[in-house]
């Protein structure tokens, strides 16, 4: 596994959108193989855990080892689960939690996606985000000295409708942390709207939520230490996008009935804070794509 990766590394180009990458971003290859990490964590979405139709189990317990295998070989510090995690049915929340997740050898932070319905009954057990993994739906994890912000952009029970992150809440979290080496949006819905200057579809499109996610967007890259956006919900997306100087990365998907082949998005910080970010398509065992993060 380690050698194929790495062969592929070395002979691909710096990623499938380096073409409109500024200059100053370089191959991950020119860092050299003894720099210490500090920091390796895993981006992965859309497990879409019950949909109908699809081999879900398999595919999340595929996923639950591919991050096992991760932490085994080349050590991972978290995995961040960024949206859909199941697919409209609120008892799937705890099926996946207790039946595959638990199964992880690494912790573990999740992002409401869409299609993760709540049923909203008091005392119930999937009554609330909260109540199902001990966090409401916008929180912030520090790891390392590094910060984490998932941020909600779903409705309770309408899986098409795609809304504005809450600025206020971000807002206060970046000042917060404003002294942190850096910050990471953890984001399931895109924010610019789909189609727009070239960006891919399923973004915010109601046209009261557009100008909200736009601002969110010009908030996040009005502040210096917000290092990258990660997304999900596109499942056929696996590379980059830039606004503002700022780099918005996608992971394909884990589960669904659609997409891209499936995989995830590794992060390396190293010693230095030096930022590397590559996609793996996990079904071939090869990385599709490999960014570094200009300094």
């Amino acid at each position: 596994m380690h050698q194929k990766r790495r062969h592929f590394l070395k002979s691909s180009a710096a990623g499938i959108l380096a073409a409109s990458m500024p200059a100053r971003w370089v191959d991950a290859a020119d860092l050299p193989d003894d720099r210490g990490i500090k920091l390796r964590f895993a981006v992965a979405s859309d497990l879409h855990y019950g949909q109908e139709n699809t081999p879900y189990d398999e595919t999340t317990g595929e996923m639950v080892a591919w991050m096992n295998r991760e932490k085994a070989t080349k050590g991972l510090d978290a995995v961040f689960l960024n949206g859909d995690l199941t697919h409209d049915v609120p008892a799937h929340l705890t099926a996946l939690r207790d039946k595959q997740l638990s199964k992880l050898e690494v912790p573990y932070h999740v992002c409401k996606g869409n299609h993760d319905f709540i049923d909203g009954k008091p005392g119930s057990p999937t009554g609330s985000w909260e109540e199902i993994w001990g966090v409401p739906p916008n929180h912030t994890v520090e790891i390392g000295g590094f910060v984490f912000m998932l941020a909600d952009t779903s409705a309770p029970r309408q899986a098409d409708a795609y809304l504005a992150a809450d600025i206020d809440w971000i807002r206060e979290q970046l000042e917060a942390h404003r002294d942190a080496p850096g910050v990471f949006m953890i984001i399931h819905i895109a924010q610019r709207r789909h189609n727009v200057d070239g960006w891919p579809r399923h973004g915010v499109h109601d046209p009261d939520e557009m100008p909200r996610a736009e601002a969110v967007m010009e908030l996040l890259e009005s502040t210096p230490n917000v290092r990258a956006v990660f997304h999900g919900h596109n499942h056929s997306e696996t590379g980059v996008y830039v606004s503002g100087e700022r780099r918005y990365f996608f992971g394909s998907r884990v589960g669904g009935s659609w997409g891209a082949k499936r995989g995830y998005r590794i992060v390396e910080i190293d010693d230095e804070h030096r930022i590397v970010t590559s996609h793996i398509n996990a079904e071939d065992d090869e990385i599709t794509n490999t960014h570094r993060l200009p300094v």
